[in-house]
């Protein structure tokens, strides 16, 4: 009986080094690489707000960046310094206040998420709407732990600084900026009012971290199952989400189409813009790129 127990043990030791090694083969990251006649390009989605536990990077992202000598992103965010002649173009006019432009029931709900945030009541109004759903965003995810130092393309912006690799913009802090001044008033307004519930409903700490799951997992799939349950399926919703990642997606296609090279860049966007029939991979595929994830 007792010479049977080490055979056993062994036998339990292989079984356990299999199994583990069967998950590693099936495990992805979400990372993909595109390939078109020899030219080749990574793509890798961001979280642009992260937490410390998404660090060390899997083996398969670090490869990527140790191959490439340039580094995309859709803006070079590292510079604050880049954000300051933009704040004009996103606060009100001095007439213009935005409490005028909401219904009692509106201002009430505005006012439950700035006390959750703690962002004072006299700073939201003098902003457009489109900067004050993205101000309450980013204040309540840093509130649940998200900070932008911790964002994937962060990380890599200053790594690629430090270790000298070129930078390049797919879009650009102002062109970001310009594409939300442009949206109108109606689906500015919109878009404050589609942050505001899930704030105050306090349901964007599941949605972060169903988010972060699907990153960490590699599933594109689950990912835009949680963009698209977070939309509300209205036409102004759907224009708005068209305006904010369909018709982006197809402008970083055609710029990310042309950067692929015998050494290929690192690209790194919104992981949003990986994920559904619509995203950048796709688009890449009706160029004559094959898609291969990681």
């Amino acid at each position: 009986m007792t010479h049977q127990l080490p055979q056993t043990l062994l036998r339990l030791a292989l079984l356990l080094i299999l199994a583990a090694t069967s998950l590693a083969a099936q495990a992805k990251v979400f990372l993909w690489e595109a390939e078109r006649d020899g030219q080749r390009i990574w793509l890798l989605g961001s979280i642009h707000l992260g937490r410390a536990d998404l660090y060390p990077l899997p083996a398969a992202i670090e490869a990527a960046y140790k191959e490439a000598d340039t580094l995309a992103v859709e803006a070079d965010i590292s510079d604050p310094v880049a954000f300051v002649p933009l704040t004009a173009m996103a606060m009100l006019p001095a007439e213009q206040s935005l409490g005028s432009m909401l219904s009692p029931a509106q201002n009430r709900q505005l006012n439950q998420a700035l006390a959750r945030v703690n962002l004072p009541r006299v700073a939201a109004d003098r902003m457009k709407p489109w900067l004050l759903a993205l101000t309450l965003g980013v204040l309540e995810m840093q509130r649940l732990g998200f900070q932008p130092q911790n964002g994937i393309d962060m990380h890599f912006l200053q790594r690629a600084r430090s270790d000298r690799k070129k930078v390049l913009e797919l879009e650009s802090v102002k062109a970001q900026f310009e594409l939300f001044d442009s949206l109108t008033q109606e689906e500015s307004l919109n878009f404050l009012l589609s942050t505001l519930e899930p704030i105050n409903k306090q349901q964007l700490k599941p949605m972060l971290e169903a988010t972060m799951s699907a990153w960490q997992r590699g599933d594109a799939n689950a990912l835009r199952r949680v963009i698209d349950d977070a939309m509300p399926n209205d036409p102004l919703s759907r224009r708005l989400n068209d305006k904010l990642l369909g018709q982006r997606n197809r402008t970083m296609a055609d710029k990310i189409a042309s950067m692929a090279a015998a050494r290929p860049p690192l690209v790194v966007v919104g992981a949003g813009h990986l994920a559904g029939d619509d995203s950048v991979l796709e688009l890449l595929k009706t160029r004559g790129f094959r898609i291969k994830q990681y």
